[in-house]
């Protein structure tokens, strides 16, 4: 059984599988898009495969993690700062400290066909909770979460998951919420795809 379809199974959901592609890219049905955000093409993969290239997001916090263009950095600092209400100085660190993918990034695919390095979902509080849980049992120990308003979904769930190797969570930000999809009830979870086999395969 594919690794998605068992996290479905175990955990309730719809589950993403993210790819993230630093060789050559798919050349199979992914569905190519153009001036969108990650987080509303995340919704939009529910129905057919997507692959993103650089060309493909609109959203400078996400090209910004994604290596894609470090000339935004001063785009989003005025933002944070303007319409969110932070500090010149705390949004520059907000942004100095963001996740980041290191290397050359080709191109990520979200339900492609190939083996996926994340598994990414919008969960009702009830899903989550059975997922901590499981966490809890499994390792032994609590499950714990850095929280952030900004760059949600691409930075601080999908990013943050695959470097630091662990699941992250998030309540969204502006963008995600107004374009992602995000219903009032659900948050954002990323787990790593080593994390989830483990925890897929464990019975609780």
């Amino acid at each position: 059984m594919h690794i998605v379809d068992a996290f479905q199974r175990r955990f309730g959901g719809r589950w993403i599988g993210v790819k993230f592609y630093y060789d050559d890219l798919p050349t199979s049905n992914e569905n190519p898009i153009r001036d969108a955000r990650f987080c509303e093409a995340i919704t939009g993969s529910l129905i057919q495969p997507v692959l993103l290239k650089p060309e493909s997001l609109n959203c400078p916090g996400a090209r910004y993690v994604f290596g894609w263009d470090e000339t935004v950095k001063a785009e989003m600092v005025e933002k944070f700062h303007h319409q969110e209400g932070f500090s010149k100085s705390k949004a520059k660190e907000l942004v100095q400290n963001l996740p980041k993918i290191s290397g050359s990034l080709k191109g990520i695919g979200l339900n492609c066909k190939n083996d996926p390095d994340l598994l990414l979902s919008y969960l009702q509080p009830g899903q989550v909770m059975t997922l901590l849980r499981s966490y809890q049992i499994r390792f032994g120990e609590d499950l714990n979460f850095d929280l952030s308003s900004i760059v949600s979904v691409c930075g601080h769930v999908a990013v943050e998951a695959v470097i630091k190797k662990q699941i992250t969570l998030s309540f969204g930000c502006r963008d995600a919420r107004e374009y992602g999809g995000i219903t009032r009830d659900r948050v954002a979870i990323g787990v790593p795809v080593e994390l989830a086999r483990t925890m897929a395969e464990e019975k609780v």
